[in-house]
């Protein structure tokens, strides 16, 4: 498997290969009102380096859209681009500010999978989402060996996934049918006809090759499985949502492929702010009843989303509109102190070294410490590497 194998390797890696990059960005705080201490800011919506994306009030209400660093007017923060099959690790990186009163705050570094745009906030029932598998990859079958070969490597083990073909399909596998991922290596896997199957090994037995060139479909376009992937709630208007204080939940499907799922009512359901300015996490706030941020909570026991089946706010907000957003954390980085870079690397201090799949979409959100006025400044520095 690719990646690093050791202290030794990383140097080498990173000095004698030159597979490293350090990333600088800078983005702008931009509600079109100063936040209220505790609020939680999505900075994709700001200005700076990379500029304010301009994807995420487009497209059509209530289908999901994948997102990638690729994606057009997504201006996620650049990282090097695909480096397949190499694996790309978040080394370090840091975050700061000097505009007043932006220290303390908290910044999170996610990855943006995708999003739901809901335009329909005068209904004030659940609403059905629209979830269509996409390419993800080709693919060719063994039926001797039962095994399927693949060439993207974001592919994940107990990911479910679906097949098309131009011609016929290979023994053993149907079209829009879901199946569960057995990883072999990053370009290899079998397939279960279950969640469960798949846990246990237990594979489909294939007995042809199929003919023509065949598909291997995907909600996610990473973390494809649904593990660690949650949702928030945000404004993505300049305009802010119409006054109310609803309740806002999901129904969603979670990781391991069970329906049925939904944002928990207790001990509250998370509850919109009146008037949400622009990049706002409705849900957020640093005191009160149904206030959680940056994600919904899950039902208990689930490890993550893998697709949202239907969207409520209870109540309606008259005017505007705003997105369901699946992502992932990377980074936490505590800024307290006005000027002072809040650093973070990830070999001692965060021992995880957290992967950048090919194709991320990174940003920031910020959670207010203070009364942030518009357009501060959030600068820092990203540092990954890869082999």
């Amino acid at each position: 498997m690719p990646g690093f194998t050791g202290d030794d390797d990383i140097t080498y890696g990173m000095t004698t290969l030159g597979q490293q990059k350090l990333i600088q960005f800078n983005k702008n705080f931009l509600p079109t009102t100063a936040a209220v201490a505790g609020e939680w800011f999505s900075l994709f919506r700001g200005g700076g380096n990379p500029t304010a994306d301009s994807v995420m009030n487009t497209g059509t209400n209530l289908l999901f859209q994948q997102m990638k660093d690729t994606t057009t007017n997504a201006t996620g923060i650049l990282h090097g681009g695909d480096v397949s099959p190499a694996y790309k690790f978040l080394m370090a990186g840091n975050a700061w500010s000097s505009a007043a009163t932006v220290a303390p705050s908290t910044a999170q570094l996610i990855d943006i999978l995708g999003w739901y745009r809901v335009t329909s906030v005068t209904t004030t029932s659940a609403q059905s989402t629209t979830n269509t598998l996409i390419a993800f990859s080709t693919f060719t079958a063994d039926a001797g060996t039962d095994v399927l070969t693949h060439s993207n490597i974001n592919l994940m083990h107990l990911s479910r996934v679906q097949f098309s073909t131009t011609t016929t399909l290979p023994g053993g596998l149907s079209a829009a049918t879901n199946y569960f991922v057995i990883k072999l290596t990053d370009t290899t896997f079998k397939v279960a006809s279950s969640y469960a199957n798949a846990v246990a090994g237990t594979n489909i037995d294939i007995t042809s090759a199929g003919t023509g060139t065949h598909t291997i479909n995907t909600l996610l376009p990473r973390y494809t499985n649904g593990a660690n992937v949650e949702a928030f709630f945000v404004n993505t208007n300049a305009t802010p949502l119409g006054a109310a204080t609803p309740n806002l939940s999901l129904g969603y499907t979670n990781s391991q492929g069970v329906s049925s799922r939904a944002t928990p009512a207790t001990p509250a359901l998370p509850i919109g702010k009146t008037a949400a300015a622009n990049g706002l996490i409705l849900h957020s706030g640093a005191t009160g009843v149904g206030k959680y941020g940056p994600a919904v909570p899950l039902q208990a026991g689930d490890a993550g989303i893998l697709q949202i089946d239907t969207i409520q706010n209870s109540t309606s907000y008259v005017s505007g509109e705003y997105a369901v957003v699946l992502f992932t954390r990377l980074m936490t980085f505590p800024i307290t102190t006005l000027g002072v870079a809040a650093e973070r690397e990830t070999k001692s201090q965060v021992p995880s070294f957290p992967r950048i799949y090919d194709g991320a979409c990174l940003t920031l959100l910020i959670n207010a410490g203070a009364n942030i006025p518009t357009n501060s400044q959030i600068n820092g520095q990203l540092s990954v590497a890869w082999r």
